[in-house]
């Protein structure tokens, strides 16, 4: 077990692998992101929960495939864990750590590009996580800028440079860009496509390779599927046999 001096202004991670040159590795790529900070390292989960016990962590780096305790049956245990990004060398776990709630799964070995983007992902996840609580938006429709409450919206779809916001009653058409709002959307709704975001409180069914919300059905990214299905279903999927 090793642990760092830490400042406030980044985020505080832990780098949790039975192999030393896998720690290595996480915590030199930890090192190169300038909002990160490594924090510990810790070669076993219970060494690891020694360290959440005693210091504040943000980020948590998984390896699941350890002796005595896996890093799952860890996560599994903890009341309230940091973000949780599980990595491992077996693809057979991805589903397993999905169902779990963790933000993210990365296979060895693992790219410095692939584990940037997770971090992106832990950021924008920290964020939203400790933001004051905001319930509404306002933005311009017509000649008005109307207030539009977030557990009204259910669907939000790119048209061309406008978006058009289908919520409870209503829709909005409003010149906007599905970027430029998502980054003020809360953390229930989620980008399904390239051209949709949805709200998960309002999902009514998954159906095949599409969402059902009210009559709207909607296709879900084929790349980021399995990724997108266990957001959606928060761990609470309870169907044996089901491939997705």
């Amino acid at each position: 077990m090793s642990i760092m001096p830490t400042s406030n202004s980044k985020l505080k991670c832990l780098v949790i692998d039975d192999e030393e040159l896998a720690r290595e590795g996480l915590a030199s790529y930890v090192e190169q992101i300038p909002f990160l900070e490594l924090t510990a390292t810790a070669s076993s989960a219970m060494e690891a929960q020694e360290i959440i016990d005693s210091t504040s962590i943000d980020i948590c780096f998984c390896d699941i495939n350890m002796p005595y305790l896996s890093g799952i049956d860890w996560v599994k245990s903890i009341k309230n864990p940091p973000i949780m990004i599980l990595t491992t060398a077996y693809t057979e776990y991805a589903l397993e750590g999905y169902e779990i709630n963790v933000l993210d799964y990365l296979l060895k070995p693992i790219s410095f590009d692939r584990f940037y983007k997770s971090c992106l992902k832990a950021k924008e996840q920290y964020l939203k996580e400790n933001t004051d609580h905001v319930e509404f938006i306002f933005i311009k429709v017509d000649q008005q800028i109307k207030k539009i409450w977030f557990n009204e919206i259910k669907i939000i779809e790119a048209q061309n440079n406008y978006i058009n916001i289908v919520t409870t009653n209503h829709k909005y058409l409003t010149h906007l860009t599905l970027k430029e709002l998502q980054s003020h959307l809360p953390n229930n709704f989620i980008k399904v496509q390239k051209s949709f975001i949805i709200n998960k409180d309002a999902v009514d069914a998954i159906e095949g390779n599409c969402i059902l919300i009210d009559k709207h059905l909607i296709s879900i990214s084929r790349s980021n599927k399995t990724e997108i299905i266990n957001e959606l279903t928060q761990g609470n999927m309870v169907i044996k046999g089901l491939k997705i």
